[in-house]
């Protein structure tokens, strides 16, 4: 949301290229294809989606050995498929929409969508837009958009399951602990209550002894 409207104006019309074979499962590669051709509609925006195929994606990222050398190969994959599109379409440059997000890889996003142009021929078009991430979220909450709650692929929402599995044993945990300081200071609390209450009977009883002394010896 936030990238059309600073490149609008800027004076630039984008056009949406939707290329996003990582996407898993296809249900939700589709849920977000028809929200953002839903929101595009609305914006009068260019659209075209890519060919999904998330079988060369699986492919392109088997070798990596860790999250951010998967990422790094996806954006390949992504922007190359996107340069080629744009090159054969006659656009004037390449730019995404991925760097809006802190989750991602930023200056990885940059090499490889520079890598891409460069290979083409065309302009790249980066810009960090991450500083308008908390805008855009905003805007998308209050249009009732969907929000997915990981990047994509099954790796990054295995790797987003077991954070938010984290986050709630953690939270579990501290409200366990708080519940611990509460029962034992509530135990604190009634034990002395309960000491103040034999003080209390103690007194009392010394207090009945010698008013009965007294009325004995005044009789």
């Amino acid at each position: 949301m936030e990238p059309v409207r600073l490149l609008r104006e800027r004076g630039v019309e984008p056009h949406i290229y939707y290329a996003n074979s990582n996407i898993a499962p296809a249900e939700e590669y589709e849920h977000r294809r028809d929200t953002i051709v839903k929101w595009a509609n609305e914006k009068k925006l260019e659209f075209t989606e890519g060919e999904y195929t998330p079988e060369i994606w699986k492919q392109a990222v088997a070798n990596s050995k860790s999250r951010e050398a998967r990422c790094r190969a996806c954006y390949r994959m992504r922007f190359e498929e996107s340069a080629a599109y744009a090159k054969k379409h006659g656009f004037d440059a390449l730019g995404t929409t991925l760097s809006v997000s802190p989750y991602q890889y930023t200056q990885i996003i940059r090499e490889e969508l520079e890598r891409a142009c460069r290979n083409e021929g065309i302009a790249c078009l980066f810009e960090d837009y991450s500083p308008y991430y908390s805008e855009a979220t905003r805007r998308s909450k209050e249009a009732g958009m969907y929000r997915q709650n990981y990047c994509g692929c099954l790796p990054s929402k295995a790797e987003a399951d077991k954070q938010r599995a984290q986050r709630k044993a953690e939270r579990e945990a501290k409200k366990a602990a708080r519940a611990k300081i509460r029962q034992t200071q509530e135990q604190e609390l009634q034990a002395k209550r309960q000491q103040r209450a034999e003080y209390d009977a103690k007194q009392a009883r010394k207090r009945a002894i010698l008013k009965e002394l007294r009325r004995n010896s005044n009789g």
